[in-house]
């Protein structure tokens, strides 16, 4: 299996070089035309190759051996080229690649939370690349779940790599070019995932949200966290990456009066390996509120935890045995 992913991911590489190499542009736009040559797609883009250097890419393609792969393999490929592409290009970190030890715990929650229901909306209101929302719905449907995703995101070159992955991934992604803070939100989702962006809404935020601040601008991620509960049904639960530091801000006081309000219960904050970030500043925790509703209650007590590295088996074990018997206490395993 690794063997299979390794092959692909080196055979998509040299052909994604090779693109870099003829058309002059950064490794983001190579990636771009790549998945639009798999997926037999043309524009202008693609035509500005010669047919010499088309067949060039398509052997490297065929050496791939890419449509043979399973789903979960194809996802690991994408998301190895991913994180190759944003490295090289020396992209900023609100485009980072949400890592999967990441997505495993989202995952988790999600799975656990959804229990036996089979049509499940899942929502992500900055979705980026689409790794993050391809973990879990993947995860989702191996369980028989049929999962419709629901994603926003207000980056177009973002945008058309996640168009890309779900093509890739043969998956069926309702996704719209948007700000997210700027859309009115149907609340109308089983779940909100979200690996947030950090820093300043470049706008004044609307009087509407109670996250915004009164003088200058308003952490973005904050007011995400508030259009997450707009955006999920009653009862329905949001499952958050944010900053470490989410409640150390001088902007900390709105958000905490926000999630004390009586439509929202603060459920958990589940803090992440600090090896996961090369820069513990930019270290992330879970964070999972629930909108309330007439099934749902504050969770006695908040989790307030630390989940193990990958490597830590036992740890691990030990982590879900707790973080399972915490939710079944609380009404959010429904299995």
């Amino acid at each position: 299996m690794y063997e299979a992913i390794e092959n692909s991911v080196k055979s998509l590489q040299t052909a994604q070089q090779k693109i870099i190499e003829f058309i002059d542009g950064a490794s983001i736009e190579a990636l771009i035309i790549l998945f639009e040559i798999m997926l037999g797609q043309t524009d202008e883009d693609v035509e500005s190759l010669t047919d010499e250097q088309k067949q060039s890419v398509l052997a490297d393609i065929k050496m791939a051996d890419f449509d043979t792969l399973s789903k979960t393999d194809k996802r690991q490929v994408l998301q190895f080229l991913l994180v190759g592409t944003i490295h090289q290009d020396g992209l900023q970190a609100n485009y980072q690649v949400t890592p999967d030890a990441i997505g495993m715990w989202v995952t988790f929650i999600t799975n656990a939370f959804v229990g036996q229901k089979d049509n499940i909306r899942i929502k992500d209101l900055a979705l980026g690349t689409g790794n993050l929302v391809a973990t879990v719905s993947q995860a989702l449907q191996e369980n028989n779940k049929n999962i419709e995703v629901v994603g926003f995101e207000n980056d177009d070159t973002m945008l058309t790599v996640a168009s890309g992955v779900a093509a890739l991934l043969e998956e069926d992604w309702h996704i719209t070019l948007a700000d997210s803070v700027a859309t009115s939100m149907q609340d109308d989702a089983d779940v909100v995932i979200g690996d947030l962006p950090i820093g300043y809404y470049p706008k004044t935020a609307s009087e509407k949200f109670e996250t915004s601040v009164t003088e200058g601008l308003t952490f973005v991620h904050h007011l995400l966290i508030e259009q997450s509960i707009a955006a999920v049904k009653p009862d329905g639960l949001v499952i958050l990456t944010v900053p470490t530091n989410l409640f150390e801000s001088d902007q900390s006081k709105s958000l905490l009066r926000y999630l004390q309000t009586d439509n929202v219960y603060f459920q958990a904050l589940i803090q992440l390996p600090s090896n996961l970030f090369k820069d513990p500043k930019m270290g992330k925790v879970i964070l999972v509120l629930q909108r309330s509703g007439e099934n749902s209650r504050q969770a006695k007590p908040v989790m307030l935890a630390k989940a193990p590295s990958l490597s830590e088996s036992a740890e691990n074990k030990n982590f879900v045995t707790e973080l399972t018997a915490w939710m079944k206490a609380n009404h959010l395993y429904m299995h």
